[in-house]
């Protein structure tokens, strides 16, 4: 019975043992046909760009083609789930956003996935700051300023955002409540429709992505009164931080990262967190991300799955307290 015993333990280290070695195998070899990275949105807007410069640095880095697939619709949704449900192989990625995992979960939307357990983080990749911007009818010319005034008239002054519950319209609320205002918000069809309104004076405030106001910033359109990154902006050097302007802990804005179906094996990911750290240091993958306008270091595995729950929890923290129903 002893030799049999033996005899067995040794048969369970040798299938432990080419388990390893095939996961070891697994990482040296991957990936060995083109990866795809399923953008939740439509061509052209910053995840699209993200994605686009993401993939092109990852093909670089991987020695295959990594390539954008766009899955629009449904705020994001349909794409996220057609990634949940793809093969856990590393050859399905996803590019996550704060709507689809944070701010959806916050608003309590109800999912055809579930972003907790269906997949596995793999990078943070860059974040992008809002700047609140007010056009040249606006008199205040400093944030302090516009606090000043909208207290002077609750009620009278209005804050636009692309829709309810994307990451603009949270930001507005949260300044709103961090100084009580008595502001109204006003959800538009888009990024772009809210800042025409905004040029013609039909709103007076909105948190804007850098990318998509920085021309008319440039141009005296309008004017910015600080942004919500945790340093000054390269693209808006002139522009204080909100910490500068006097309102601290108010870092907030969009972020864009990789994840995973759940599941997906272990040597693998820590390839794709190996590759996507060092494209982080990537003194030209920065340069192109500051341009899109986004910015900050690349976090990877646990921080990044621990920074996901800590913008769920305030952006629930947001929701409950400015009662925001989902559309």
């Amino acid at each position: 019975m002893m030799k049999a015993f033996r005899r067995n333990c040794t048969l369970l280290a040798a299938i432990a043992g080419c388990a390893l070695g095939a996961g070891a195998v697994h990482a040296q070899t991957y990936p060995t046909k083109p990866v795809r990275i399923i953008v939740p949105f439509a061509p052209g807007g910053a995840s699209d760009m993200i994605g686009r410069v993401v993939a092109q640095h990852l093909t670089k880095r991987l020695g295959q083609s990594v390539i954008v697939d766009n899955h629009a619709g449904a705020g994001g949704a349909i794409g996220v789930t057609n990634a949940a449900r793809s093969a856990p192989d590393g050859y399905t990625l996803l590019l996550g956003t704060a709507e689809s995992f944070g701010i959806a979960d916050a608003l309590g939307i109800k999912l055809s996935y579930d972003a907790n357990k269906d997949f596995t983080p793999i990078a943070l990749v860059t974040r992008v700051p809002s700047v609140f911007v007010v056009n040249n009818k606006v008199p205040a010319k400093t944030l302090k300023e516009f606090v000043t005034l909208a207290k002077a008239q609750p009620g009278k002054l209005h804050f636009g955002s692309p829709g309810v519950g994307t990451n603009i319209h949270l930001i507005g609320e949260m300044f709103k409540s961090r100084y009580k205002l008595d502001m109204t918000h006003v959800p538009y069809k888009g990024g772009s429709q809210a800042l025409t309104d905004l040029i013609g004076g039909q709103i007076e405030i909105m948190p804007s992505a850098v990318a998509a106001s920085i021309a008319r910033i440039k141009d005296g359109t309008l004017r910015p009164l600080a942004i919500t990154s945790e340093a000054r902006s390269s693209q808006l050097p002139d522009v204080p931080t909100m910490a500068e302007a006097g309102v601290p802990d108010f870092v907030v804005g969009g972020w864009f990262g990789i994840l995973a179906p759940a599941t997906t094996p272990t040597p693998v990911v820590k390839r794709l967190e190996k590759e996507l750290e060092a494209m982080g240091s990537d003194p030209e993958f920065k340069d192109r991300m500051a341009f899109i306008g986004g910015e900050g270091s690349v976090l990877t595995g646990t921080k990044f799955a621990e920074f996901i729950q800590h913008e769920t929890e305030r952006w629930r923290a947001v929701v409950k307290t400015a009662d925001i129903k989902p559309e």
